[in-house]
């Protein structure tokens, strides 16, 4: 039975629907998959013995969460699926300049997120004290997981940190999010804004790390608008590579022995509301530019 394009009449309401439902699917075939590989391996903790076996993990939670869902999705809601997937070959070259811009730029700019981030968890922490501790318990596992995939001894190691942290949340999340959420919502809503924005909500809610939430959510902001502004999912998927690319690089030891970086002090450098400011109108005049080339794109 052919079940290509059998979503194509189906109103984008009950399409995106159907996407969650599949997502819901694929998500505990994953879980199932998990459990089956590693059946005798016992509670997984976060130490260089097992971080094999984390990785795996990792690898396998992101392809049957973010990958095969839109896949899926595409393939049952288009006839030409992979051209539905958002992914058009024809870019232009100066877009790419202006990506790297955009993201060398926003760096400032997700730090003092954080720094809002956290002030705003002190100032209600004597409001919901369990609520905290708990997210804090969250975080420091989250952070716990991130230093063992992060050390890295040698070329090898980095290659498979850039497939595993760059390349395959890229890709996934792209489609997941830009491609069919981000998507739906401003078919449904008639609003690309208000789409960018409840898709920039979720992207950041559902990573479940509430104390870098509005780092994140201000980064699903940009890749919304750079998908928007062009059409092109490989816009989004390019700028979010170079952004978790750049966190990997500069974890990698013998790189920032060259460059002689002490990478703990990067989180505790502060940032200024006008340094902020002077890089928001950096990050806008960069954003305005992509706008400008690509304005016949934006549908």
């Amino acid at each position: 039975m052919n079940l290509k394009g059998i979503f194509s009449n189906k109103s984008e309401s009950t399409k995106l629907f159907l996407f969650v439902m599949i997502v819901f699917i694929s998500s505990l075939i994953g879980i199932l998959s998990i459990g089956i590989i590693f059946a005798d391996a016992g509670e997984l903790k976060f130490n260089q013995e097992n971080i094999n076996q984390l990785k795996i993990t990792q690898l396998i939670s992101s392809v049957f969460i973010f990958i095969i869902p839109p896949l899926l999705f595409s393939y049952f809601e288009n006839d030409q699926y992979l051209k539905g997937l958002g992914f058009n070959s024809k870019f232009k070259r100066q877009n790419i300049l202006i990506i790297l811009m955009i993201i060398l730029f926003s760096q400032p700019l997700v730090a003092y997120c954080m720094q809002l981030n956290l002030d705003f968890i002190n100032f209600i922490t004597d409001y919901i004290p369990k609520v905290i501790e708990g997210m804090k318990q969250m975080e420091d596992s989250a952070e716990e997981a991130t230093m063992a995939f992060l050390k890295m001894d040698n070329i090898g190691d980095l290659l498979f940190n850039l497939f595993l942290i760059a390349i395959i949340p890229a890709i996934g999340e792209e489609m997941f999010f830009r491609r069919v959420i981000q998507k739906k919502l401003k078919n449904i809503l008639r609003n690309p804004h208000i789409a960018i924005l409840i898709t920039s909500f979720i992207f950041s809610a559902i990573h479940m790390q509430f104390f870098g939430f509005l780092p994140r959510f201000f980064l699903g902001m940009v890749l919304g608008y750079l998908f928007y502004y062009s059409g092109n999912l490989w816009m989004s998927v390019i700028a979010h590579f170079i952004n978790n690319a750049l966190a990997i690089l500069l974890m990698y030891l013998p790189f920032t022995e060259r460059i002689d970086m002490d990478i703990s002090q990067l989180e505790r450098t502060e940032i200024s509301m006008i340094q902020a400011t002077i890089f928001l109108i950096i990050v806008l005049f960069f954003i305005y530019l992509y706008k400008q080339i690509n304005s016949k794109e934006i549908a």
